[in-house]
């Protein structure tokens, strides 16, 4: 896969509202497991900031 279909593709995922939301989630939850759950207003923080750059909100 090239360059310019790498960049349609992450384009692509990243105008799907769902996907990015449930990525976010993913993530979040992974970090909050490994870390037993000490840090999870931070990861929290971390995963709505991140949504607010890839999700709908972004301007």
């Amino acid at each position: 896969m090239g360059f310019d279909a790498f960049k349609d593709k992450v384009n692509d995922v990243l105008k799907d509202e769902k996907q990015t939301d449930d990525a976010l989630d993913k993530a979040a939850g992974f970090i909050d497991e490994k870390t037993g759950g000490q840090h999870a207003d931070k990861v929290q923080q971390g995963r709505d900031f991140l949504d607010g750059k890839v999700g709908d909100e972004r301007a």
